[in-house]
């Protein structure tokens, strides 16, 4: 407690006299404790703490840990050398040195020991005290070490970095370089091996340099096996600086089409694959961000590689007024993940007159009998019959309201379900099950093995977790990933007392738009009961569902797709994982489209980041998979 409170980034005064009691109840324990042990300085300084936050605010904002780890090295120099004649000296010219042999061994990683070592003692002899001074070498001087590419890839490092220095010291245009810059020398300053801007078209025959990749890798994609994770950043690295060859700055278009054709040839090696071997999203996604992440990497203390294009000027009425019409932009509809979106062929031996009189019949023994007519063979033979005008009129968006007065059986978990198998082809309760019951298990034991790896929220859910031993093994998986994507509970559920009707749900309680599961208990571990609620309304009552949570979660999974539903935003990690990790439905896009969202730091609402694959359920997929199960 005390070092939290010590290193929050934020505290409040009435936590810094908590503070203070915490200090002192630990120093009199220790002294209780270890009477034979005596203080050292650094708990009397503890004493301190709480004035010293009261005068300048957090320590943490003051803490000088990352200059005491950059002294380590000089600490370490000064006494391997045993010399302390100018020991300043020295020491600063053992650091440049350093940080030259560390710009060569970034810009040039692939070269082995000895020619790194002839080329440091070759640029030694050549008078180099620093790395600056890189920038008045030339290409001829060291092409008997490296190759042409490795010269002009080292050059233009050091280059770069010489333009960021004379920048840095206060000269921010190129014409006060030229003037603090002799005639001789403007060749190497300002004709430096430069890469050019880029064109559009090097990207189609752009492939990875395997001559430069590590053996170990590339034994790895000729056996067609999944390369170590230190292989691929090497793979990414190399890549990269073969694509700054073309380009300075390739955009994230760009990276996507390098990464697509790079997996289209290594597809087994490279794609994004869930555990069963099945294609996550687009499966280039991974890579592509990588690549991307790289570039903007490398580029980030260089401000002349970021070339970007100009913006579309703004259309003004003006610029439009020759033209007859704007074009129209195409309607958006949502046929994610479906393969019966809307059938355009009719039942066999049906018009769409006979499927009208089907659907009134389905209302009229709906009218006469109720729920309980869902029990009826007749009532499953027309409800899968009509499945073409359902889609039709679900398609049209009409409000929730009225989709039940027209489809009323449509809203019972087995047609429901039904519906969803027509739309998808997945029985989605059976293939939940049957992720539970070899996946549910591992998940929680890939968590409780890695306790100290995850935050506060996780231990706290696995910790109460552990005193439910009856809990339903699904809603213990939801639970600990909601808390790993740091996503709240009620983005998903809503607790209600177990008395609650329905009335009393769509009255007392603030349902939302979204899909919501209606958990009826003391809490949400304890529910033995749920209901549905959609548009603000209970749709699907306790008696329609079964007595168990896979069930549930079925229903409001399938909610989403047989309604056009959106993710909502709240939600958004923990729906993408359900529906990639344990229904095994791998889209190219994400089924979440909001633009905006609320900010889970500040709680204020903010423009969201739209991508195609979710980069946390795919970074989850991927440590699940790699995880070493050999001792579980």
């Amino acid at each position: 407690e005390i070092v939290e409170l010590i290193c929050a980034p934020k505290i409040h005064a009435n936590q810094v006299a908590y503070l203070n009691i915490l200090i002192r109840e630990y120093l009199d324990s220790r002294v209780s404790l270890f009477p034979d042990k005596s203080a050292k300085p650094k708990h009397h300084y503890l004493l301190h703490y709480p004035d010293l936050i009261l005068k300048f605010g957090p320590l943490i904002r003051l803490w000088t840990l990352h200059f005491e780890s950059k002294h380590t090295y000089f600490k370490q120099c000064a006494r391997k050398l045993r010399n302390f004649k100018s020991l300043g000296s020295t020491l600063a010219e053992r650091h440049q040195s350093r940080v030259m042999e560390d710009i060569i061994r970034g810009t040039l990683p692939h070269i082995d020991d000895e020619t790194h070592g002839r080329l440091v003692e070759s640029l030694s002899a050549m008078g180099l005290r620093e790395a600056d001074d890189m920038m008045y070498i030339r290409e001829d001087d060291i092409k008997d070490l490296l190759s042409i590419v490795d010269c002009r890839k080292l050059l233009h490092k050091f280059s770069n970095r010489g333009k960021a220095s004379f920048i840095a010291k206060g000269h921010q245009d190129l014409s006060q370089i030229l003037t603090l810059t002799p005639v001789s020398e403007l060749e190497t300053t300002v004709q430096s091996p430069m890469i050019p801007a880029g064109n559009s078209n090097w990207t189609t025959s752009f492939g990875v340099p395997l001559e430069k990749c590590r053996a170990s890798l590339r034994r790895k994609l000729n056996e067609k096996e999944k390369p170590d994770i230190s292989d691929r950043r090497h793979m990414v690295r190399m890549m990269v600086d073969e694509m700054r060859q073309h380009c300075l700055n390739p955009t994230l278009s760009q990276c996507a089409f390098i990464a697509k054709g790079i997996i289209e040839k290594y597809p087994n090696s490279l794609q994004d694959r869930t555990e069963e071997g099945e294609k996550m999203g687009s499966g280039h996604y991974t890579l592509c961000q990588q690549l991307k992440s790289r570039v903007d990497n490398l580029n980030r203390n260089n401000t002349l590689a970021r070339l970007r294009k100009e913006r579309r000027p703004a259309v003004t009425p003006a610029a439009t007024a020759d033209n007859s019409e704007p074009a129209r932009k195409c309607a958006k509809t949502d046929s994610y993940g479906c393969i019966n979106w809307q059938p355009i062929v009719l039942p066999e031996g049906e018009t769409k007159e006979s499927l009208l009189h089907k659907k009134e019949e389905l209302k009229l023994i709906f009218s006469h009998e109720g729920q309980r007519g869902a029990y009826r063979a007749r009532v499953a033979e027309l409800m899968e019959t009509t499945f073409e005008t359902q889609r039709r009129n679900i398609n049209m968006l009409p409000a929730m309201q009225e989709l039940i007065k027209e489809w009323p059986f449509l809203f019972q978990k087995r047609f429901l379900l039904d519906h969803y198998n027509q739309l998808t082809g997945i029985e989605l309760d059976a293939r939940l099950r049957e992720s539970m019951e070899s996946k549910g298990k591992r998940v929680m034991t890939f968590f409780q093995s890695q306790l100290l790896c995850w935050g506060k929220e996780v231990r706290t859910v696995l910790a109460n977790l552990a005193k439910e031993p009856e809990l339903d093994p699904c809603l213990a998986v939801v639970l600990t990933m909601m808390a790993f994507f740091h996503e709240k509970e009620d983005a998903l559920f809503i607790l209600a007392d177990l008395t609650t009707t329905q009335a009393d749900a769509e009255t007392q309680l603030s349902l939302p738009r979204t899909p919501r599961i209606i958990l009826l208990g003391d809490s949400i571990l304890s529910a033995k009961q749920w209901m549905l609620a959609l548009e603000g309304k209970v749709f699907i009552t306790p008696t329609n569902l079964q007595m168990d949570f896979t069930s549930a979660l079925a229903v409001l999974f399938g909610s989403h797709y047989a309604f056009n539903i959106d993710y909502q935003p709240e939600a958004a990690s923990t729906l993408d994982f359900i529906q990639r990790f344990l229904f095994r439905i791998n889209t190219e896009f994400s089924k979440c489209t909001a633009k905006f969202q609320t900010s889970k730091k500040t709680n204020k609402m903010v423009q969201r980041k739209q991508v195609s694959l979710n980069p946390h359920v795919a970074a989850f997929i991927r440590d699940f998979t790699e995880f070493d199960w050999q001792n579980f």
